[in-house]
């Protein structure tokens, strides 16, 4: 599986760290307790997702990320 194939089928259980390494999901991690600690709801922490999947998107036409 590529992680080409890996971004297309975001919703399914797929094995992060084999595709991407430990340190994407330590960073998947950071990003839940944040959310975690500012107490929002799953609404709002999925949208807040979509917001920085959107957002990345957009700058990765402008900068190297």
């Amino acid at each position: 599986m590529t992680k080409d194939e890996y971004l297309k089928k975001f919703a399914r259980q797929n094995e992060v760290s084999d595709l991407f390494g430990k340190e994407i999901v330590g960073i998947g991690n950071k990003i839940i307790q944040l959310m975690k600690k500012e107490d929002i709801t799953y609404e709002q922490a999925y949208a807040s997702l979509q917001y920085a999947y959107n957002k990345l998107k957009f700058e990765s036409n402008f900068l190297k990320i």
